[in-house]
């Protein structure tokens, strides 16, 4: 793929954390110039210092997507100044696992290269970005905080780089598969200004994140070794609105807040000018709490800090962060803020449309459609704030919406071959799989019943035209991860006890999953059947039909389906408590149906739904959450023929976020994720209703 390059980094400095450096090279103005690029980190890609690109696609430890990037239309000078900015983490995280550092880049006109790490790029570790910063977040890297002491033009001068750069071990570069952003461009509106004042917080926020670190779990730095903490700084202010505060113009100690159109995932970017030095703090949040933002909700460092000479700077993070609202805030010194945009980052638009009949339909679609963009760049994501994590379970409900908006499986390809690059996983039990991937699992967690729900996408993913080959590539692995859950089958062939952190949905019904839980036993017969039509295994399809008679028997109490049974002096016993999810559970994986089970499903349609808050009907059956009872709900109700309760259900279940945000959530209410990619799927049956 790579022609002449070689990957490079500061010799001996791979496996420093948080490292990041400017890379350099220079082109001639010619037509058809592209630039390759791979790295074990994150890059941005500038021409002239103008923003190009953001990447890379991620891949399974050991192994990196490169990148091919046009450039032609920015060649604007007769030399060019190419500059890739990349940065090392080193550090344990969901998002970019924790591998020695590397980039492996070159420029190539018309296919032929004309300069390349090994021999053309000079670098300098980035003067301005510091590195001892507090983490983002539990399951992302290290955040970003930059000290700009003077104006510099490096990003568009001819002097090289003052390092050379030394080749490391060969890599193994394989293609991105997936589409590339458009990184469209998108305003902030002013929406208030106000004063800052200084404060003290009775008790500072805190979070694990920071908190726990530790060079065998969570990479980063104590506490007392940050250059810098912008969330525990920023809760010693106090900002009071303030209407002869005027927008853009920030003296001394203001702010001023602005607002996206909807929820977005990018780079925010702007233009500052100091008449003397200026720190700014910029802070955001995918919505306002009592009208503010919380610049630590979900436990995220959603606050970035600038300190800036005197002068106009230019500024564009490194990192993509997603938010709708968004402060910059004045300490020390006055500023004007101009330009404030989201340099957007997502899947490119789609070409499927869905019909809808309704306005408020149409909302929902759209924003349908926005949460799949965003969460569908290189890799199916929970979400692209918090983690930006490759999560199962979440997957296989994205999957169906990327091949009925694309008509193809290239973000699933490369999602589930990314699980393939590594034989075994460190931490992880011999056959099980991570609950998310790429990602590191140092404290061993894992969600048994994603694995299982691996294995269902499988099977989904052949029967749209997925990779043949790639399948069988699975089927050993398949084969020992049924050989790790038969060890937990009991006398009745069910699983019992589950290790891990077992997971049925955001409920109650998490709170039920020992000895013998039930939802997690209709599952596992889904998994046996998948397996059995994916590798012609008849015996296994057989024990399906098993688990799930044993299922019926144990779990129904004559008017629902219980959760699950305690063994008590070595005989299980029902728990007696059951969950509106446990009841769609039965209904998706076949353990009831319509002949089986006909009263249950009366109840069902005419007595749950988004409005059983309201109506307080059966109080004593725990309710369902978004992630994942109302989705069986409504794929229950598409599969069944309920159409007008689906339409309604879904407006019902949706237009509330639909309205606030513009994308959709992971749980019913806004207290976490506003823009989650398993949402998306109402497109699905959005779809089916519309023929």
């Amino acid at each position: 793929m790579f022609i002449k390059a070689q990957p490079v980094w500061l010799s001996g400095q791979e496996t420093e954390t948080n490292l990041a450096l400017q890379c350099k090279a220079f082109c001639p103005k010619q037509s058809q110039t592209t630039v390759r690029v791979a790295t074990s980190g994150l890059y941005q890609l500038t021409v002239n210092g103008r923003f190009a690109a953001y990447g890379p696609a991620r891949a399974g430890k050991g192994h990196f997507r490169m990148d091919e990037i046009d450039i032609s239309e920015l060649l604007t000078n007769e030399q060019n100044v190419v500059v890739i900015h990349v940065c090392g983490y080193n550090a344990y995280s969901f998002e970019v696992q924790k591998q020695p550092s590397f980039l492996q880049a070159e420029i190539a006109v018309d296919g032929r290269p004309i300069a390349w790490t090994g021999e053309h790029f000079t670098a300098r570790v980035h003067p301005f970005r510091r590195r001892k910063t507090q983490r983002y977040s539990f399951q992302r890297t290290l955040s970003e905080s930059y000290n700009i002491t003077y104006l510099d033009d490096f990003l568009t001068s001819e002097a090289p780089g003052d390092l050379a750069l030394s080749a490391t071990e060969s890599k193994t570069i394989i293609p991105r598969r997936a589409g590339y952003p458009l990184y469209e461009i998108s305003p902030a509106t002013p929406l208030l200004s106000g004063r800052v004042q200084p404060t003290t917080p009775d008790s500072l926020r805190s979070d694990r994140a920071w908190d726990n670190v530790s060079d065998e779990k969570l990479t980063g730095w104590p506490i007392p070794e940050l250059e810098v903490f912008p969330t525990a700084e920023c809760q010693h202010l106090a900002f009071v609105p303030d209407d002869t505060c005027a927008g853009g113009e920030l003296s001394a100690n203001s702010y001023t807040m602005y607002r996206l159109p909807h929820d977005m995932t990018g780079m925010p970017r702007f233009t500052v000018t100091c008449p003397q030095p200026t720190t700014l703090y910029v802070m955001f949040d995918e919505i306002l709490t009592d009208g503010a933002i919380d610049f630590m909700r979900m436990d995220c460092a959603n606050a970035i800090r600038f300190d800036l000479c005197t002068g106009t700077h230019t500024l564009q993070t490194f990192n993509v962060y997603t938010m709708q609202y968004l402060q910059i805030v004045a300490v020390g010194g006055g500023c004007t803020v101009t330009d404030l945009a989201m340099v957007q980052y997502k899947h490119p638009p789609v070409a499927r449309q869905i019909a809808v009949d309704s306005p408020a339909m149409q909302k929902i679609a759209d924003a349908a459609v926005e949460t799949y963009r965003q969460n569908a760049v290189d890799v199916f994501m929970d979400c692209p704030s918090r983690e930006r994590a490759g999560w199962l379970c979440d997957s296989f409900f994205t999957s169906r919406v990327e091949y009925l908006l694309t008509g193809d499986t290239r973000v699933e390809t490369s999602f589930l071959e990314n699980f393939l690059h590594e034989e075994t996983y460190a931490c992880l039990p011999d056959g099980m799989f991570p609950m998310c991937y790429p990602a590191d699992h140092m404290d061993a967690a894992f969600i048994p019943q994603w694995a299982m729900w691996l294995v269902v996408e499988l099977r989904e993913y052949q029967q749209r035209g997925g990779d043949a080959a790639l399948i069988e590539r699975y089927r050993p692995r398949v084969k020992r991860l049924l050989d790790y859950f038969a060890k937990f089958e009991n006398s009745d062939g069910l699983l019992e006890k589950l290790d891990g952190w077992n997971f049925v949905e955001w409920s109650m019904a998490n709170h039920l999953t020992q000895d013998v839980n039930y939802p997690t036993n209709m599952l596992y017969a889904k998994v046996l059947r998948s397996t059995a039509e994916l590798y012609g295994d008849q015996a296994l399809a057989a024990k399906a039909d098993a688990v799930l008679e044993t299922v019926r028997r144990q779990s129904f109490d004559g008017e629902f389906f219980v959760d699950n049974a305690v063994r008590k002096d070595g005989v299980l016993v029902s728990s007696g408590e059951r969950t509106e999810v446990c009841q769609y559970y039965a209904f998706f994986f076949g353990a009831a149906t319509p002949e089986t089970h006909p009263d249950l499903l009366k109840k069902l349609i005419e007595d749950f739904g988004p409005d059983r808050a309201q109506t307080g009907k059966w109080p004593e059956i725990h309710p369902a959450n978004a992630f994942i009872g109302n989705y069986l709900r409504l794929d229950m109700l598409m599969q069944l023929g309920y159409r007008e309760t689906v339409r309604q259900n879904i407006e019902g279940y949706f237009l509330y976020m639909a309205e606030q945000t513009g994308t959709l959530w992971e749980n019913i209410g806004a207290y976490a994720s506003c823009n989650h990619g398993f949402a998306s799927h109402v497109l699905y049956w959005m779809d089916q209703l519309s023929k």
